[in-house]
């Protein structure tokens, strides 16, 4: 286990209500929740907006979850997962579908223990099943970062092992420039670094291979081949032949950003197999 030095953090007693973007028709006979990963800031469902087309074509209307904005101050892993497990299921429908990337993929996992997911099919992209020290000592450096360098270069940290293959190192988009003599964070860039930190510290030593394993419906996992993040022996699936796990080459952490053609196509693949 990774030492966790302190940081600073904004105060957040009180979780907001789940941000949230659809895609898709209101009046769609079906529902897919999507949880995001790890996000400074929410970027309005953006990141999966380039592989949602196999979902939308299915009949599905699509609410994508910033899975942040249920976190509050002192959750681990499974306070999270118990907050979305309340709110999704008594939502007003209960998804066909749940996916969710990175952190999101990690929940969703942890959400398979209860009955209600059973009857939904799963699709999960780079989302780590288990935790190693390999995996923990990276994210703990980039999380550190954040209290000792900044949320630039913690961000360029991340984007270093997330990036695909044809992507430069130490690039990273950035949403918004930072003052180059600022006397320290702004009140938006406190919360960003906050996100940023405490989200990927969840993951430490995560281990969500039983709920996996016990999953009787079809999951597929989705990770990028040449990722330096989240890998293939980060990843697990159960003995059900509806369980799959999908390389797609040439692809980092984000596969739907890195290979969105490949990352749609093997999606479509896997729906049309569950719908024959």
């Amino acid at each position: 286990m990774t030492s966790r030095p302190p940081h600073p953090e904004p105060a957040r007693d009180v979780a907001p209500a789940p941000a949230a973007a659809v895609l898709g028709e209101p009046d769609a006979p079906r529902h897919a929740v999507v949880l995001a990963p790890v996000m400074p800031r929410w970027d309005q469902g953006a990141f999966f907006r380039e592989v949602a087309e196999p979902l939308l074509d299915r009949g599905h209307r699509i609410t994508v979850h910033d899975t942040l904005s249920l976190l509050r101050e002192g959750d681990d892993l499974k306070a999270l997962v118990d907050r979305w497990a309340a709110h999704l299921a008594t939502g007003p429908d209960r998804p066909d579908l749940l996916a969710g990337n990175a952190l999101g993929g990690a929940v969703v996992q942890a959400l398979l223990t209860h009955e209600w997911t059973h009857r939904a099919k799963v699709v999960l992209l780079s989302g780590p099943t288990v935790a190693d020290d390999e995996l923990n000592t990276k994210l703990e450096r980039i999380a550190a970062a954040v209290g000792t360098d900044g949320l630039s270069t913690a961000l360029h940290l991340l984007e270093d092992v997330v990036r695909g293959p044809d992507r430069e190192p130490g690039t990273v988009p950035r949403q918004r420039p930072e003052p180059a003599a600022a006397p320290g964070p702004t009140p938006d860039e406190a919360v960003a670094g906050w996100r940023l930190s405490t989200g990927l510290r969840l993951l430490y030593d995560a281990d969500v291979r039983g709920p996996v394993r016990d999953f009787p419906g079809p999951l597929l996992h989705l990770y990028g081949e040449q990722s330096l993040l989240v890998q293939r022996k980060h990843l697990a699936t159960g003995p059900h032949p509806r369980h799959h796990l999908v390389g797609i080459p040439q692809a980092g952490m984000r596969p739907h950003a890195d290979q969105p053609a490949l990352t749609r196509d093997a999606v479509a693949r896997f729906l049309g197999a569950e719908e024959s």
